[in-house]
């Protein structure tokens, strides 16, 4: 099963764990476990809605930050928990359990996604769709568009999710109508300050979350939103936009940084300055 990129895999630690729940099903799990493990042992453990991944003898389960073991571990594979479930695997397929260890999806699926915007991706027979926290199918990716499927169509953030057809990216709504339209070379997801920045035929530019061109792909680069500007570049020379895509402190700067608290650094004739969110030097 594969995990996320964007997300920290938690550290596997083997545990001595006291209580021996192989054979137990997440249906039978105790809430009143004592703690059995020591939490010296959890430093470096990531937790999710404060359930942290562990495993015992090549079997994962899930403890709290108190060191109760919430949920056995009986599973071949699992995945971070979120909005209240997590994706779990045993003999070679996924479902989904909530916070107790209760099995709410059963094992019908190949490679989960995580829950976003209450959606998940999984594949089924040979597809990828999307279902919802009762596990009801609510969008098949290739039914809609027939691309054999698109390779990439993780997350739902926003109402909108990534596609992507050999080398290029689109964005799709929830009931699978294009966006954006595949077309890009990177959608640098997720939307920051309304916007997302794209990269189109070595340039860069920005769309909102309609879709729209906000700033059409013309920069030889671009980073993210901050403080509503963005750092642009053309021809070797660094300024400013705002979210309109207006240019508001000139191309004219060597180096640059985004805003941090109202103001940024630029580099003018070999000398750093400090300005201000309307160019003036500080």
């Amino acid at each position: 099963m594969s995990k996320l990129t964007w997300l920290i895999s938690p550290s596997v630690i083997t545990l001595s764990i006291l209580i021996s729940a192989s054979q137990a099903s997440a249906s039978e799990i105790s809430h009143n476990y004592a703690p059995t493990v020591d939490l010296q042992e959890t430093e470096g453990l990531y937790f999710f809605e404060n359930l942290g991944e562990v495993e015992k003898e090549g079997k994962y389960g899930f403890i709290n930050s108190q060191g109760d073991i919430v949920v056995p571990s009986i599973y071949d594979e699992v995945g971070a928990f979120s909005e209240g479930l997590a994706s779990v695997e045993k003999k070679g397929k996924s479902g989904f359990i909530d916070t107790h260890g209760n099995v709410v999806i059963s094992f019908d699926y190949d490679r989960p996604s995580r829950f976003s915007d209450s959606l998940a991706r999984v594949r089924k027979d040979g597809r990828y769709i999307f279902i919802d926290k009762t596990g009801a199918e609510v969008l098949d990716v290739d039914k809609y568009y027939n691309l054999n499927p698109f390779s990439y169509a993780e997350i739902f953030l926003n109402g909108l999710a990534l596609v992507e057809t050999e080398t290029k990216q689109g964005l799709i709504n929830k009931k699978g109508e294009l966006v954006a339209p595949i077309q890009y070379d990177l959608i640098d997801l997720p939307f920051l300050e309304g916007l997302v920045m794209v990269k189109q035929n070595d340039k860069y530019g920005f769309l909102n979350q309609q879709g729209q061109e906000v700033v059409p792909p013309k920069y030889d680069s671009a980073v993210i939103f901050s403080e509503e500007l963005a750092r642009v570049s053309y021809e070797g020379r660094y300024g400013f936009i705002n979210q309109q895509g207006k240019i508001v402190i000139p191309i004219v700067f060597e180096q640059a940084s985004s805003f941090s608290g109202g103001v940024a650094k630029v580099k003018k004739d070999n000398i750093w300055i400090t300005i201000n969110k309307k160019g003036e030097y500080i």
